[in-house]
């Protein structure tokens, strides 16, 4: 039977939502064609959730130890190259409820992970990322992120987190596709790609037609600081993005346009309008860059020049919060945005024949519904995960948030 939502969006007044595949099958105007199994009347407002376009969901589990002050080598050094390496499926667990926890709380129904803490241990912890994905209710895009560099000459302790989330191209190509078989209609997996500093050109050439083969979309972080700047540069003689249109124009990838480019904040001129020419997307960090002093990324030249534009939190210990609405708000008061700029931070976003980020037929029913301004009722895919302001998860979550608080005590002992 479907769903059926009564409340005012736009100019309508009702939606039917397909229940097995929790998309939108119609909206209507005047009253609902039988009694409906939610109704919100006057005084609540219906629109999408929000779509959190980039994040680390495990490194929640630092936030109790991140000082505000560090850059982002010091940042690194303190957390994932200190603790990384010890992480288990448990621990992965639990960092990720509180985070999938947080950003519900926020109005988050959707959010696209970058992992690549895989520990030497398969698909263990990326399981462990789906899991709390599903027990907290939000909708996960996972992106598998292959890693596929080591630097001998690190620090020990970076060296040997680098060494725990080395993966050769071919293993990260057999273990995203045994991922697969634990796809729902609320979790799609995709391969992804970390950066020019910790992946082979033959790792990025790899995961690009990987993702072309399975229609996926594949995340790659891009000129976060000037360090890929300057490895591109002296391995390629060209600029990253430059690179990448190379892969293209040299006949080793098909096309560009399903990269989502993280960051991109020493990019060119040029570089801009070979990410538009592409069609490739970007999704902006801006509050994590700014915190650990990695600089701030050109906004509106991408706006400009007609690129697609996302919005993302990175992790909750690099970044004030996980709420995509502060997010947005930072970035229209950072660059002095128009109405109609702000509007381009909300893009609809689509893979695997998901469609998020609009409430239209075929879309799926992912909504949020405030009053006074704040979300009291959610739903993902048409399924209830909130209610009166509380999330139905919150016992899973608060038990999360306990167990983060009793390992750093131990810890600390």
């Amino acid at each position: 039977m479907d769903i059926v939502i009564e409340g005012k969006y736009n100019e309508f007044d009702y939606l039917t939502v397909d229940s097995l595949s929790g998309k939108i099958k119609s909206l209507g105007k005047g009253r609902p064609p039988r009694r409906p199994d939610y109704s919100f009347g006057e005084g609540f407002a219906l629109s999408a959730g929000d779509f959190n376009a980039h994040s680390h969901p495990e490194q929640s589990i630092y936030v109790e130890i991140a000082d505000k002050s560090w850059d982002l080598a010091r940042w690194c050094r303190e957390t994932i190259y200190k603790y990384s390496v010890e992480m288990t499926a448990e621990m992965i667990y639990h960092g990720c409820v509180r985070a999938f926890g947080r950003m519900l709380a926020f109005g988050e129904t959707s959010v696209m992970v970058s992992f690549y803490c895989h520990n030497k241990k398969g698909n263990e912890l990326d399981l462990a990322v789906i899991k709390a994905a599903q027990a907290v209710g939000i909708r996960l895009f996972f992106g598998r992120m292959n890693y596929d560099l080591v630097n001998q000459e690190a620090y020990p302790e970076k060296r040997e987190s680098q060494i725990s989330y080395y993966e050769s191209p071919e293993e990260a190509e057999k273990n995203f596709i045994d991922l697969l078989k634990y796809e729902t209609e609320t979790v799609k997996v995709a391969p992804a790609l970390h950066s020019f500093h910790a992946n082979t050109l033959d790792a990025a050439i790899r995961g690009i037609n990987l993702g072309a083969e399975y229609g996926r979309k594949v995340q790659f972080h891009l000129s976060e600081d000037e360090g890929d700047v300057k490895i591109c540069l002296e391995n390629y003689g060209m600029r990253p993005v430059e690179v990448l249109a190379n892969l293209k124009e040299t006949g080793k990838v098909p096309y560009l346009d399903h990269l989502m480019l993280s960051d991109c904040v020493w990019t060119s001129r040029r570089e801009k309008e070979l990410i538009k020419e592409h069609g490739m997307s970007v999704v902006f960090n801006g509050r994590m860059n700014e915190r650990v002093k990695a600089g701030t990324a050109a906004v509106l030249e991408y706006m400009e020049l007609g690129v697609p534009v996302y919005v993302g939190t990175d992790g909750e210990a690099s970044n004030e919060d996980l709420s995509i609405d502060n997010e947005r708000k930072w970035q229209s008061e950072k660059h002095k945005l128009s109405k109609e700029e702000k509007k381009k931070l909300q893009m609809p976003f689509e893979m695997a024949g998901v469609r998020v980020g609009e409430l239209e037929a075929g879309s799926v029913a992912d909504i949020k519904v405030c009053r006074d301004g704040k979300p009291d009722a959610l739903f993902v895919g048409g399924k209830a995960v909130m209610k009166d302001g509380e999330l139905l998860s919150k016992g899973t979550v608060e038990g999360s948030e306990n167990f983060i608080k009793d390992m750093w005590q131990r810890i600390r002992k």
